[in-house]
């Protein structure tokens, strides 16, 4: 799909809220460069967001991703994935469905500039699977205080996993839109699971009964280097 996928997707998944509307604004920063601003609002059905590099990131490599999902009922269930990628001089398309019963997904990706298709996939999944954000949503609504280990279905639509995600610890954590008691999480995404990359996967929810996910970080090679995502103010509807 896209090389930055696991940043998007990631960054998605902080947002979503299962009670209110949302929209949550965070900055990404990689090299200690402002790389780019995400943008990311939710409902109880659904959720959106955009990521678009700034600056000399945005010079270097412009990237101008969307990513949409639509969930089937309250477990937050995926139903469909819309992603919408501008990287570089990439034009590409991504939408994934997946049955409301244990049954095969479809993945299809398309080349909109060449108006062609790359890649399809059919996955066996069971009747419910989330997409990462609403993985994370479902953490949110129910964070496995007593667990320090455990697993959550998850597909992008190109692979399925029972993703282990680890719960770390307590920590405070300082961003733009102030300071935060959080919870340390990681999850277990990266090294060939559900992205190829490698690399490791961390974020932070408050400590208290929103979750808000302050932080997200990505610890990948010496070359790519680490991208901490922190975020800078909220709206509420």
């Amino acid at each position: 799909m896209s090389r930055l996928a696991p940043i998007a997707a990631l960054a998605g998944a902080m947002l979503v809220s299962t009670a209110t509307a949302e929209t949550l604004h965070y900055k990404a920063e990689w090299r200690l460069m402002h790389a780019g601003n995400i943008v990311l609002q939710s409902t109880p059905t659904g959720a959106h967001m955009t990521l678009e590099s700034v600056g000399f990131v945005s010079k270097l490599y412009r990237v101008k991703d969307d990513y949409q999902v639509q969930f089937r009922n309250p477990n937050l269930c995926s139903q469909t994935i819309l992603f919408k990628i501008e990287e570089g001089k990439k034009r590409h398309e991504a939408r994934a469905n997946f049955p409301a019963e244990p049954g095969k997904s479809s993945y299809v990706e398309t080349d909109t500039l060449r108006k062609e298709t790359i890649r399809t996939t059919e996955l066996d999944v069971p009747g419910c699977v989330h997409d990462v954000l609403g993985a994370l949503a479902q953490l949110r609504a129910n964070p496995h205080s007593g667990d320090a280990e455990f697993t959550l279905p998850v597909s992008d639509g190109r692979k399925f996993a029972h993703v282990k995600v680890r719960r770390h610890g307590k920590e405070r954590i300082k961003t733009e839109a102030g300071t935060f008691e959080a919870v340390k999480y990681e999850a277990g995404l990266m090294n060939g699971v559900i992205y190829r990359r490698s690399g490791r996967m961390f974020f932070w929810l408050t400590d208290d009964e929103r979750r808000l996910p302050v932080r997200v970080r990505m610890q990948m090679s010496v070359f790519f280097g680490t991208v901490t995502i922190d975020l800078v103010k909220e709206d509420r509807s």
